[in-house]
């Protein structure tokens, strides 16, 4: 099995949402709301219209049952509002088409059409190790380079215990390292 990496190249993330936006309103919401919030998708799929409307996020992880808050950036909300404008708040975010059988009710979205969706639109930009975690990697990667690689944000944020298994998840790898070593200097 092959580590999943986040997407590194933000214009390969502007294209992705792009082709989204065009193909479904909904994957392209989720697109979104993954790398904008670094939400786990076990997390992602049990959000309902509610959870968006507000300003922030109030959700209690499925894996390490801890409440997570995080605001919602006024660039998501662009980006799901139309996606969001016409359903009730009692709905799942992202619903599945189709329903429970005995009760006849909607279900969230499945987890392996989420893989498939994201592997579809990846692999037109070349990207080969995606799965369910890169849009939280990719949240996470762009996050660390964005704050002045502030690992301890990140750590508060994802619930990991050490730095490097922090560094390991959003994949900082050599290459990251190499250039970070050849830019810096001590002479002006």
């Amino acid at each position: 099995m092959n580590a999943v990496e986040p997407i590194r190249d933000i214009l390969v993330i502007e294209s992705i949402q792009k082709d989204l936006k065009k193909e479904s309103l909904k994957y392209h919401a989720f697109f979104n709301v993954g790398i904008y919030t670094g939400l786990r998708v076990s997390d992602m799929l049990r959000l309902k219209v509610r959870d968006m409307r507000g300003e922030e996020i109030k959700i209690r992880q499925k894996k390490n049952k801890k409440w997570v808050m995080l605001p919602i950036h006024p660039d998501l909300r662009r980006a799901i509002a139309e996606y969001i404008a016409d359903k009730d708040d009692d709905e799942w975010l992202f619903p599945s088409r189709q329903r429970k059988q005995k009760l006849k009710v909607k279900r969230e979205l499945d987890r392996s059409t989420v893989y498939k969706m994201l592997n579809k639109v990846c692999r037109k930009y070349g990207l080969r190790s995606i799965g369910c975690h890169t849009t939280r990697k990719t949240f996470g990667y762009h996050l660390y380079m964005a704050n002045e690689k502030n690992i301890a944000l990140l750590m508060e944020i994802f619930g990991h215990s050490d730095p490097s298994i922090t560094l390991r998840y959003i994949g900082v790898t050599q290459d990251t390292i190499n250039k970070a070593v050849l830019k810096f200097k001590y002479t002006s």
